[in-house]
């Protein structure tokens, strides 16, 4: 259990509750897969408590190589998707297990709304006084009274009777003292002192009630917090003259342009309440803090309640270890069975061409065997669940025969289509036979059957990734394979050897001969390394004219990989280039690599363009810089955030890793590589190399 020391007592800080509503919303985020970081950041700046966990868990040594973290999304990022989805799971857990009980909803509600106003308070008064780091300033408001859910958390109930007091008495912190010898100012600056932040976050939250004289002097972010406290600690009409005026002697701004940002506050307040379901009434002379959570806040806590069962099964449901695609297959029957009372299921997956869908037959029924789903058939509904990635019901879609077929097979009125993908590949489609009665069931557990559909899709992957790896050739074979590669290389090489020989002087294709030759020399030297990466160390970098060795590659091109298509090409290479540093093999498999997959991707009489610059600055280091471009189809968006990740190429023949090895070799070179592609209006890479290289072999 994690706590901290003060006054010689311990305080628990691990259950800090959060607003119902939120975790509702944050759970949803995790089921949806194209939910961003930025989408998580914005849900989760709006409770205390999550904030404080991504705060002190993303300043934590683990991550304190990235220094200091103030902005949230910069620190999601940082601890990744899935370590932000394991904290908001856990989170909830916490909560839906803890001991809190109903009485203290609404002092947890009313916390929470006064955070969110300061929060968004602060930050308008950051931009006011032209704070540099607002960002900073909203984190302070969000956590500004974070203290009041610590000592709740220590003193449950005992504390709660003190809560209840919050609007009946002037000075709060005087009567938390009274009761605990502490108040939630100084608690709360405890909690974030211990995260070590290089930030005054905790003076912040400590000095936000101090005397206006003492704090006038004080830092900025110190009177943006008090300010923003002061006029939200309890909103409505009868309460706010004293305290905007004192919130603009602290600021220095006139008393008109703190109401500005506090109407404009409480508008971005009350949309965000009206979007998580609250009703809500700010122009009641009464404060809006004072009221009750309504009954959507129950139906949310409802909500919540079906969301952690759903979690709890779908856990669960996943714990199984599967050692084959039968044990898979099997595990999912019995889970289905369990949890639905469903039996009857089919896993259909890709084919070795990967033009159809087939069903992994471990029952053995002999019908299954003549039952394929070409990937062109757009009537089938299993079709449409594989390419699409959606649930779909069979009685809700048009069906084809051969959807009907597989039906019939499983003895089922009507299949449950489930998709299993990845985020770059579809995988295969999880089909479930019902009857027509269990649709509506079925509907009502959509909720966890999508939590269930990301938990097999996991598995499934990880499966099948584990099968590839088991598959792989040993070490001992690869060095024999490579071995019986290189005895055709050695012979090819000593005819071409001959044949150059056989050639007068100046004849034409003495050159390209031996540009063949030079080609067959550096498979060699690959297949080398591959089996022994230490072969070339040592071996010092000769310098590169970079123009010149364009210059050769598109000649050879010209009679090669140009002159099938008909292939335009086009340099304008800069002149007085300096000889560059580098490895001459590895520049020419970069370049190569590039060039032929635009040939291959571009019409006939298409355009390569091939540029040189020198003195192109980034982030204050000089590079040369190469362009490559072509007036092709260009890259589709969803290949292109993946373009340089080893992945299963698409074209037939390839393993997909031809531009991840690219991208390798350039990151050897201490350069860059970007692209930048259009649909209909072609590709271009851009590389970057230094003019000092560092040594890749080091």
């Amino acid at each position: 259990m994690q706590r901290i020391y003060y006054k010689d007592r311990s305080f628990n800080v691990e259950a800090l509750p959060s607003e119902i509503s939120l975790l509702v919303e944050l759970i949803n985020l995790c089921n949806d897969r194209e939910a961003s970081f930025e989408k998580f950041s914005v849900a989760i700046k709006k409770d205390a408590c999550l904030t404080a966990k991504f705060l002190k868990i993303a300043n934590s040594p683990i991550y304190r190589q990235w220094n200091d973290f103030i902005d949230l999304r910069r620190m999601l990022i940082v601890l990744g998707m899935r370590n932000v989805h394991k904290i908001i799971i856990t989170s909830c857990l916490q909560q839906f297990f803890s001991e809190f009980t109903k009485s203290a909803d609404n002092g947890l509600h009313h916390t929470w709304l006064r955070s969110l106003i300061c929060a968004h308070l602060a930050e308008k008064f950051a931009d006011l006084t032209g704070y540099a780091k607002p960002e900073e300033a909203y984190l302070a408001g969000i956590l500004h009274q974070i203290g009041i859910l610590l000592l709740l958390v220590n003193y449950k109930e005992n504390y709660q009777t003190v809560l209840d007091r919050y609007y009946d008495v002037e000075n709060f912190c005087e009567l938390e003292r009274n009761n605990y010898g502490i108040d939630h100012c100084e608690i709360g600056s405890v909690l974030i002192e211990s995260w070590n932040l290089d930030s005054l976050l905790a003076d912040a939250i400590h000095f936000q009630r101090a005397d206006t004289n003492e704090l006038i002097n004080s830092p900025a972010l110190l009177r943006i917090v008090a300010a923003a406290r002061s006029v939200t600690t309890k909103i409505g009409t009868e309460h706010n003259a004293a305290d905007l005026s004192k919130a603009a002697l602290l600021l220095g701004v006139a008393e008109d342009d703190i109401q500005a940002c506090l109407n404009t506050a409480l508008e971005e307040g009350e949309q965000l309440l009206i979007e998580l379901g609250f009703s809500v009434n700010f122009n009641s002379a009464t404060s809006w803090l004072q009221s009750e959570p309504d009954t959507n806040h129950t139906l949310k806590d409802a909500e919540f309640s079906e969301q952690i069962k759903n979690l709890t099964l779908a856990q669960c449901f996943s714990r199984g270890e599967s050692k084959n695609k039968a044990a898979f297959i099997k595990e999912l029957r019995i889970g289905f069975d369990l949890l639905f009372n469903l039996q009857n299921l089919l896993f259909i997956s890709p084919d070795k061409t990967h033009q159809c869908l087939t069903a992994f037959n471990d029952l053995e029924t002999r019908k299954l065997d003549e039952i394929k789903f070409n990937l062109q058939d757009h009537h089938s509904v299993i079709i449409k669940c594989f390419t699409e990635k959606r649930k779909l019901i069979s009685l809700e879609q048009q069906c084809s025969i051969i959807d009907n077929q597989l039906i019939r097979i499983m003895g089922s009125e009507a299949a449950l289509c489930l998709p299993i993908y990845s985020d770059n590949e579809n995988l295969g489609v999880l089909v479930i036979g019902i009857a027509r009665k269990e649709v509506n069931y079925l509907e009502e557990k959509a909720a966890l059957i999508e939590m269930l559909t990301h938990e097999i899709s996991s598995k499934y992957l990880a499966l099948i990734e584990t099968e590839t790896s088991q598959q792989s050739i040993s070490f001992t074979d690869f060095n024999k394979l490579v071995h019986e590669v290189k005895n055709p290389l050695t012979i090819i090489n000593n005819y071409l050897y001959i044949l150059g020989k056989k050639l007068t002087d100046g004849h034409a294709a003495k050159e390209e001969i031996k540009f063949i030759s030079e080609e067959m020399g550096r498979v060699s030297k690959i297949l080398s390394k591959a089996t022994d990466p230490n072969s070339f160390i040592g071996e010092g970098d000769s310098k590169i004219n970079i123009n010149n060795l364009l210059v050769e590659l598109d000649n050879f091109f010209k009679n090669s990989l140009y002159a099938e298509k008909k292939i335009q090409s086009k340099l304008n290479l800069e002149t007085g280039i300096p000889p560059v540093p580098c490895p001459k093999n590895n520049l020419k498999q970069i370049i190569i690599n590039i060039i032929k997959n635009a040939v291959e991707a571009l019409p006939e009489e298409g355009l390569i363009e091939i540029a040189t610059r020198n003195h192109c600055f980034q982030n204050g280091h000089e590079y040369l810089e190469i362009s490559i471009r072509d007036n092709g189809p260009g890259i589709d968006n969803a290949i292109l955030k993946n373009l340089f990740t080893p992945v299963e190429s698409t074209k037939k023949g390839h393993s997909g890793l031809g531009l991840a090895i690219v991208s390798e070799l350039i990151a050897e070179m201490s350069g860059n590589i970007s692209c930048y592609s259009n649909r209909n209006r072609g590709t271009e890479f851009i590389i970057h190399l230094p003019h000092a290289v560092a040594d890749s072999r080091e």
